[in-house]
């Protein structure tokens, strides 16, 4: 069968010596991300996949390793890999399972059709190295909202470092007309490079920017909002209703150094109601959140939904990498980005296949190797 990924993996710079290439890198690549479809969670697993299946494997994919490499030589290969050599086919096989925003519909000066791609870091927390005093790993994620695509990675020091890493991944994945959402860390310098790379952007307010926080709750204490929705959401003991106001920014600004940036302010008012299950009570919380964006031109639903595809990327990224993919309990500490992207690239051709529950998927796909070479995206 013809494959995507053996093809890109072949770009990938084999770093080994010509004397150390018994194995070929780029279905070892390919095998890995197989195995990672299968639920391995170590080289010792990614060994065992490929022991058990290189025969089919060799004949799936027109290769011909006459034995498997013991787990210590995929180790060996893998961590010796480049992150960023791997990263940059990343990118590519991603950019091919969303589709392009359409220029005609989306500008930098209108979002009514930009598709939302939230920004937020994770940490590989197993990764961290006492011995060589070595912290662990803070990894960027871009993640396309609707398609629950992961689109790409970077890696930095510190959680500190997110906002020029932010800035750089922007910059980095070469989108345009498509509204970023961020978390309530960032400010103008990513507005800025939102608008010089002709995308836009949707940041929660919170204490950090003081100023600007007291200048919206005046605003939106004071004005009628342009438009607002309600909406109810129900789940097992728990009901919450959630208000979503819209507001022009006017020249409700002009005492801050916002007003270059952010053309519309939006509050959300959220009531939850949470039922005990040893009394059988209720308990009543609220919330009031604002946030601020470049775009102007959504409709109240559309930034209802803007703002709450952003926890796309918690729940639907980090939780599953941590909950079906045990990532936080990886104790990879050398090298760790490359068996992240490995995940990656698992979980992007699950969400493209159409998976929801990746923890089956990954079930089944142990049960039988015939449900992952069904996969499309391989």
């Amino acid at each position: 069968m013809s494959s995507t990924l053996l093809s890109l993996f072949s770009q990938v710079a084999d770093p080994r010596r010509g004397q150390g290439k018994m194995y070929p890198l780029a279905p070892i690549l390919l095998f890995t991300v197989l195995a990672m479809l299968a639920g391995a969670r170590s080289y010792r697993q990614v060994h065992a996949f490929i022991r058990t299946h290189l025969t089919r494997l060799n004949a799936g994919f027109g290769q011909s390793l006459r034995r498997t490499p013991a787990y210590t030589s995929v180790r060996f290969i893998l961590r010796g890999l480049d992150t960023a050599e791997v990263e940059r086919v990343f990118r590519q096989h991603a950019a091919t399972l969303v589709a392009p925003p359409d220029a005609a519909t989306t500008s930098p000066e209108d979002a009514a059709a930009s598709p939302a791609v939230a920004i937020d870091g994770k940490t590989l927390r197993g990764s961290f190295d006492a011995f060589h005093d070595r912290k662990a790993a803070h990894v960027l994620n871009a993640f396309a909202i609707d398609s629950q695509i992961i689109l790409g990675h970077m890696a930095i020091a510190v959680k500190s470092n997110e906002i020029p890493a932010a800035q750089d991944m922007i910059r980095a994945l070469g989108l345009s007309g498509c509204l970023f959402t961020l978390d309530a860390m960032h400010a103008q310098k990513t507005f800025e490079t939102a608008r010089a790379t002709g995308n836009h952007l949707l940041v929660q307010v919170k204490e950090n920017q003081p100023s600007l926080l007291e200048a919206i709750r005046s605003l939106a204490a004071n004005a009628e909002p342009a438009e607002a929705v309600f909406d109810r959401g129900k789940g097992r003991s728990r009901q919450e209703d959630r208000t979503v106001e819209v507001f022009p920014a006017g020249n409700a600004l002009t005492e801050t150094e916002w007003p270059p940036f952010v053309k519309t302010i939006i509050r959300v008012t959220r009531r939850t109601l949470l039922r005990s299950a040893a009394t059988g009570m209720w308990a009543e919380r609220g919330e009031v959140a604002y946030y601020v964006s470049s775009a102007a031109g959504l409709a109240a639903t559309a930034w209802a939904a803007a703002i709450r595809g952003h926890w796309g990327i918690e729940n639907r990224n980090h939780y599953v990498r941590d909950v079906s993919c045990d990532e936080d309990r990886s104790c990879i500490r050398d090298n760790p980005g490359i068996m992240a992207r490995a995940r990656s690239f698992a979980l992007n051709i699950l969400r493209k296949n159409g998976v929801t529950n990746v923890a089956q998927a990954l079930w089944n796909g142990a049960l039988s190797l015939d449900h992952i070479l069904a996969y499309n995206a391989i």
